[in-house]
């Protein structure tokens, strides 16, 4: 009789020992509220991203049914919107930028302006079509790098791509310089 309480004890024991290695197969999945998660992660690097709206491409229209600002706050980003050229020239001449979103009729202007440094915004393009106070040219301007209207999720994938690109781009150029 002993025997088995002291069999039992060292079961007890060594089971209790034991516990958490128990949950390293897998069954840590089955505890209540620790379920896998498949929602979006917020990406690891925030972006400093700058929304070139300017009314006459029609970027202000097209991102009028997605709620941009507070979309891209919510997954960490920082954003920045300006309506002209002018302005648009100088934000970029007092911050630091990691991602222009513009309309691809005026993309190639903002690239111009950026000048072509190695450690410029990447421009993400949205494809505008043309509409009847806009006429349409041979030139559609740069190609596209999301469609317009976006949804939540291309947008952000766009985001994320061009902030890896500039991530990239400013490594290049420091391992060069």
């Amino acid at each position: 009789m002993s025997d088995r309480i002291r069999l039992v004890g060292l079961v007890a024991a060594v089971s209790l020992c034991m516990g958490a290695d128990l949950l390293a197969c897998g069954d840590k999945f089955l505890v209540a509220g620790r379920g896998t998660r498949y929602q979006r992660p917020k990406n690891a690097r925030a972006a400093n991203v700058l929304i070139f709206a300017d009314p006459a491409s029609g970027l202000p229209a097209a991102l009028h049914s997605v709620p941009v600002e507070s979309l891209l706050k919510r997954e960490g980003h920082r954003s920045t919107t300006v309506s002209t050229l002018d302005q648009l020239a100088a934000i970029l001449a007092s911050g630091r930028f990691d991602v222009v979103l513009a309309a691809n009729s005026v993309a190639a202007a903002v690239e111009r302006l950026l000048g072509g440094a190695a450690d410029a915004p990447v421009v993400v393009a949205f494809c505008i079509k043309p509409t009847d106070s806009q006429p349409a040219t041979a030139d559609s301007g740069a190609p596209c790098t999301v469609k317009a209207p976006p949804k939540e999720r291309s947008l952000l994938e766009a985001i994320d791509k061009a902030v890896l690109t500039h991530d990239r781009n400013t490594k290049k150029s420091l391992a060069r310089g």
